[in-house]
């Protein structure tokens, strides 16, 4: 694949017009989100000086990609930033500084190391005959003067090293051919090598349970997804709260319609705990049970509501949302059916679409 974008590159080299195509369109339904990243792996595995205008522009609209929160990595963002750290221009400040402001997220993800990555003195020197608007908030930051730099070089240095190797996933030879393909956004290809990934013999680390999760989310097969969810409780060492993932798998039994299953799972959970987030997620699910179902004579509905109840009866109030489809299932199973076209939907917003529609 980094042949291809390579390939790619050169077209970009020969007539810099093409960047056009890598262009963020706030109202357009493809951001060009993974075509930016592609072509900075194309540069970051076949680097040249002339290619800084190239990453620059590239950064630019990966900025206004951030701004309007399109679906996308927001890694993508950081290593178009690591890329432009490798041609060591301190006039990159100005670019890495507004990227740290764009919001408050990016306050706090946006490394503040980028800030000094062309190197602290040469950062200095650069910002004494540097005219621009924002070089005092950038001095407040970083500090006034290179004594009271809060970065030292040697600290810049080591950050660089672990970005490098935090990005090693883009450098050829590729060392995870999947999470490559996951990466770039090589749907296709991805879902050919899935199966052989999934069925490997191996002990399953914390890591790969994580990855199982995501790779089958990712392809929408919701039946890996149950199996990489029954294979992490199986697996899990206890480090991170079972319930959690019991609730994930029971959202997916009802996604699937094996309401049995679902239940099963639900009812346990709310009979070993008292936290008051778990059993509000757990009646959430309940409800979307009898929801799906759409009848009062149901058993599992039956059973689901009655768990309700005897809730409800206890806690009074969970959240807006959930209260909301409580009285929704209690229409059902007082026989008040909703139609299919709204069955999705809290009493609420119900009302709403159905004073839209006229009824």
């Amino acid at each position: 694949m980094i042949e291809k974008y390579k390939t790619e590159l050169d077209l970009v080299r020969q007539n810099p017009k093409l960047l056009g195509n890598y262009r963020f369109d706030k109202d357009a339904i493809d951001s060009k989100h993974f075509d930016r990243l592609r072509l900075n792996i194309a540069i970051y595995n076949d680097l040249k000086q002339t290619d800084y205008g190239i990453v620059k522009y590239l950064f630019a609209e990966e900025k206004e990609w951030r701004k309007y929160g399109k679906v996308g990595d927001v890694d993508n963002l950081y290593f178009c930033a690591f890329i432009l750290t490798l041609f060591n221009s301190p006039e990159t400040v100005w670019l890495f500084l507004d990227a740290k402001n764009i919001d408050f997220d990016s306050g706090i993800g946006f490394d503040g190391e980028y800030l000094v990555s062309a190197g602290v003195k040469e950062t200095y020197q650069y910002l004494k005959t540097a005219d621009n608007p924002n070089k005092t908030e950038l001095l407040k930051y970083i500090g006034e003067a290179e004594e009271n730099c809060i970065y030292s070089q040697v600290e810049i240095d080591d950050w660089k090293e672990m970005k490098m190797s935090y990005f090693r996933c883009y450098k050829s030879p590729i060392q995870d051919e999947l999470y490559f393909l996951y990466s770039t956004n090589e749907r296709e290809l991805f879902l050919t090598k899935l199966p052989e990934w999934i069925n490997q013999e191996r002990a399953w680390t914390y890591e790969e349970l994580g990855l199982y999760r995501t790779y089958a989310k990712y392809a929408d097969d919701k039946v890996s997804e149950i199996e990489a969810y029954k294979l992490t409780i199986k697996k899990n060492d206890k480090d991170f709260p079972t319930d959690i993932y019991n609730l994930k798998l029971a959202a997916l039994y009802v996604e699937t319609g094996e309401n049995n299953k679902a239940l099963e799972i639900l009812e346990s959970e709310i009979k070993g705990t008292d936290n008051h987030n778990i059993i509000r997620d757990c009646i959430e699910q309940l409800c979307r049970i009898i929801i799906k179902t759409n009848s009062s004579s149901d058993d599992i509905a039956k059973n689901s509501y009655h768990i309700i109840k005897v809730q409800h009866k206890k806690y009074r109030n969970f959240s807006p949302m959930v209260d909301g489809l409580i009285q929704d299932v209690t229409e059902i199973m007082k026989e008040k059916k909703i139609t299919a076209h709204n069955s999705s939907l809290p009493k609420a917003a119900r009302t709403w679409w159905q004073k839209l529609l006229g009824s």
